[in-house]
């Protein structure tokens, strides 16, 4: 808050000037504030629920303050400024059970951190054809199969490259060059969770240690043929993890001044010590010192009427110390859709060919923060729905599949379509693959019961009416997931909804919600002999809209999964203040669970307890 008062005042007191006043009022200057704002007190949970004492009964206020300046079209400045304040935190509260005490402890030392931190820092100039920005910039080649820096908001995730980008064009030629530090933000909403070094723990000697390595990236991306008949790229990418400090030979943070260490250190020595301290259990992208990765596109935006075609193709090259011949070394990729439309038909095709290629991790020490094991520098297209949560582990890896959508335009106000997808991986049960695509098991596994064949499919409608102020969009279908051993893994069968119908006037009427039958091998297992059975779960929202300013929502979201309560209820309420401003205000309770978007997923906590957002915009 203070950050944005600052700023109002600079604008106050340079605008005072007769000169920059008009220059201001004629549209020379840009002045942007956005404002968002986040309260939650989160109660205990249910006795049923099962949760850790660390993840009940605290409240948090986060703000984040973005304020940038402008002048024309050419230069601009802006920063945003992060702050977070805790109360009632597990470790100090009276009511904590001693036997839980020290590990509480351990969790609140990268837990509710109060803070204040500049997140974001940025300067452009821009003029046609060129772009230069230096600070931070979010970037992705080749679809996100080379990089892919960017805003999840749906996941709370938010990674920039913190340096320098430039950015030329000159049809039919463009190129793109950045060079940076990885700046991924800092605080995690929903858990509490920090970046920041740890809490100094007593039982601990090492004291205060880091959580978030020194991730150095460079990259470039070539056109061809812009503004033709097809463009081609060519993409490269390189990145480095290396220490956040330098450590003495008990692993002990030594030299933490600021200034010296301010963007960590590339010693060998160092860059073993920290890398070693990672897990080795989330894939070969974690501990790699060193990742490479190139890539080349095609994009026809028009085949003489036929439709659009894409295709890329990317190798990666990732080392690891020293050791020799490694298997986990090399991988590639390749990715193609292609869309065309036939009269009141359109059809898209996705494939997908990847082996041993995984996404470039962020070095996160995923022991004593797994809230941001998904922080990661490229995202391979997936082939599947946007929030596909049913590719599990290392999917991606090793895999092999596509997607077929069809559209049919029945009339202008209603569409129906189907889709199917199809997927064997070779990776989602733990087993790893080589360039070429040949599995590696373990000493006691057959490569038949780590080989999953995927068939996934669904068909919906998109219906609008009462001249388009009412809408039906419905969908159902199912996956089936087995291995090539005849064994199930996962199934499940679905339906979605989105149903608004205007009631008179500024009323209208809202209707959404997911249902679930699941079954998964391993999970939901009850009986003496442990049998894993199918349970539902699932969602329905009713919302009440009364245009432009308010609406009104009541959920009832439901599992029988075992362990878990069987409803949770709740219900919210959002005004909006002006058409880029609103206040909502949420008590009650939400099902945790994992969400995805794009292939980038992460799990989120039950939630239960009272919330207030606002956004201000001006």
């Amino acid at each position: 808050m203070r950050f944005q008062v600052a700023a109002l005042c600079l604008l106050a007191s340079v605008t005072s000037n007769p000169a920059f006043a008009t220059e201001f009022a004629n549209g020379a200057w840009r002045f942007d504030v956005t404002e968002v704002s986040i309260a939650s007190q989160r109660f205990l949970a249910r006795h049923s629920e099962g949760e850790r004492l660390q993840d009940q009964g605290w409240g948090m206020w986060l703000n984040r303050v973005q304020a940038s300046l402008g002048w024309k079209t050419r230069w601009s400045i802006g920063a945003r400024l992060d702050s977070a304040v805790y109360w009632l935190r597990p470790e100090g509260r009276f009511d904590i059970d001693e036997s839980l005490a020290p590990t509480v402890r351990r969790d609140g030392a990268s837990r509710f951190r109060n803070s204040v931190y500049p997140a974001k820092l940025w300067a452009s100039y821009t003029a046609p054809g060129l772009e230069v920005t230096v600070g931070d910039a979010y970037v992705q080649f080749g679809r996100g199969l080379v990089l892919s820096m960017r805003k999840l908001d749906d996941l709370g995730i938010d990674t920039t490259l913190r340096g320098a980008k430039v950015a030329w064009q000159s049809d039919p030629y463009a190129v793109t060059a950045v060079a940076g530090f990885a700046n991924p933000s800092r605080v995690d909403e929903v858990s509490g969770r920090s970046l920041f070094a740890t809490r100094p723990l007593a039982q601990d000697f090492r004291g205060s240690m880091p959580l978030f390595g020194s991730d150095r990236i460079v990259g470039i991306d070539v056109q061809a043929g812009r503004g033709g008949t097809a463009v081609i790229s060519l993409q490269g990418v390189g990145v480095q993890h290396c220490a956040p400090y330098a450590y003495d030979s008990a692993g002990q943070m030594v030299d933490r001044n600021v200034a010296t260490h301010m963007f960590g250190t590339c010693a060998k020595n160092d860059t073993a010590m920290w890398l070693g301290s990672l897990p080795t259990a989330l894939g070969p992208m974690l501990n790699a010192d060193r990742v490479i990765v190139a890539g080349g596109s095609i994009d026809v935006p028009n085949l003489d009427g036929l439709g659009t075609l894409y295709a890329g193709i990317a190798i990666q090259n990732r080392k690891h110390g020293d050791i020799p011949g490694d298997p986990r070394a090399e991988g590639n990729a390749i990715y193609a859709t292609y869309s065309g439309a036939f009269g009141r038909v359109t059809n898209t095709l996705e494939f997908k060919s990847y082996r041993n290629f995984y996404p470039i991790a962020a070095a996160i020490d995923a022991n004593r923060a797994p809230e941001f094991i998904n922080v990661a520098y490229s995202s391979a297209p997936t082939a599947e729905v946007v929030t596909q949560d049913s590719a599990f582990g290392f999917f991606n890896a090793c895999v092999n599949g596509g997607r077929l959508r069809t559209d049919v335009r029945i009339r202008e106000s209603l569409l129906i379509y189907g889709q199917a997808i199809h997927a064997q991986s070779k990776s989602e049960l733990g087993a790893t693959c080589d360039r070429m695509g040949r599995i590696y098991v373990g000493p006691l596994a057959r490569a038949a019961d780590l080989v999953t064949n995927v068939w996934d499919g669904l068909v919906g409608v998109e219906w609008t009416f009462d001249k388009s102020r009412s809408h039906l969009f419905a969908s159902a279908g199912g996956r089936s997931d087995v291995t090539e051993a005849d064994k199930l893994f996962y199934r499940e069968a679905h339906i979605q909804y989105a149903f608004a119908k205007q009631i008179h006037g500024a009323y209208s009427i809202e209707l959404v919600g997911r249902h679930r039958l699941r079954e998964e091998a391993g999970q939901n297992q009850r009986g003496p002999s442990q049998t894993s059975e199918p349970w539902r779960e699932g969602e329905h929202y009713t919302s009440l809209k009364i245009a432009p300013k308010w609406v009104l929502s009541q959920g009832f979201e439901y599992t029988t999964r075992l362990g878990y309560p069987t409803y949770y209820v709740n219900g919210s309420a959002l005004y909006r203040i002006t058409d880029n401003s609103n206040i909502r205000a949420f008590v009650g309770e939400q099902r945790g669970g994992l969400r995805c978007v794009n292939g980038v997923c992460r799990m989120f906590p039950a939630f239960a307890g009272a919330k207030i957002e606002v956004t201000l915009r001006f």
